[in-house]
């Protein structure tokens, strides 16, 4: 189901830093099922100064989540527990028994070594030793995420969108920021199905989604892809 092909042939922007828009990378119909099925329950709040989202329980491979297990035997103790924590409790699984069947067959594609091998010749980060763990992210009304640049225990992130539709005039838009002030716009990248986004950690990556405007008439649904290559945010 996944178009590598797009990912292939995307080039890495490197100003303001290393970041790519991939273009349909999932066919238009398989987007649209994967949005009608997108998960609907065990999402929390995620709250701090000036943001908040709807973050889901994690899904991570058996070998991905054993890779988790000996970073955090590296990491601080309280990274270290909150990660084991997650696992113990199942908000970090492989189990995709509550997923529909073209949600387990995306993240089953998603974990095969020709998805990493792809987004690795595109970025030029080796990832076969980072540990992918993949999140599912709602905004509603009001929701954002404040500039930031990723904590130093991520390489790369992929965010794939499903929104059919989405008007410039209701926020929610990635934003590609030239430093950390919100209003120092580079590019705004609507949540449109037909995109998706890779950024590459580093320390003047800021982005942030801006605010969902009170006019948008729906939600802003997101997959998000991580690749940790440790736990410890000053490692």
């Amino acid at each position: 189901m996944l178009n590598l092909d797009a990912i292939h042939y995307t080039t890495m922007q490197s100003v303001p830093y290393s970041y790519a828009v991939i273009e349909n990378l999932l066919p238009k119909a398989a987007s649209l099922e994967l949005a009608a099925s997108f998960p609907q329950e065990q999402f929390r709040l995620s709250m701090g100064e000036g943001y908040g989202y709807l973050w889901s329980d994690m899904l991570a491979s058996n070998e991905d989540i054993a890779l988790m297990y000996k970073f955090c035997d590296r990491a601080s103790p309280e990274l270290s527990d909150r990660w084991r924590d997650r696992i113990a409790q199942g908000r970090l699984s492989s189990n995709l028994g509550n997923k529909s069947s073209i949600w387990r067959q995306v993240i089953e594609e998603l974990w095969t070594p020709a998805y990493r091998q792809a987004l690795t010749q595109m970025s030029g980060v080796e990832l076969k030793d980072c540990a992918m763990v993949i999140g599912f992210r709602r905004y509603n009304l009001g929701h954002c995420h404040r500039p930031h640049t990723d904590e130093p225990s991520k390489a790369l992130t992929h965010l794939l969108f499903f929104n059919e539709q989405w008007s410039m005039d209701w926020g929610g838009c990635l934003r590609i920021l030239l430093d950390e002030k919100p209003e120092s716009v580079f590019q705004d990248i609507a949540p449109l199905n037909q995109f998706s986004a890779v950024i590459v950690r580093s320390d003047n990556s800021w982005h942030m989604v801006t605010p969902v405007a009170s006019t948008a008439l729906q939600c802003r649904l997101a997959l998000r892809i991580t690749f940790f290559h440790n736990l410890d945010a000053g490692a």
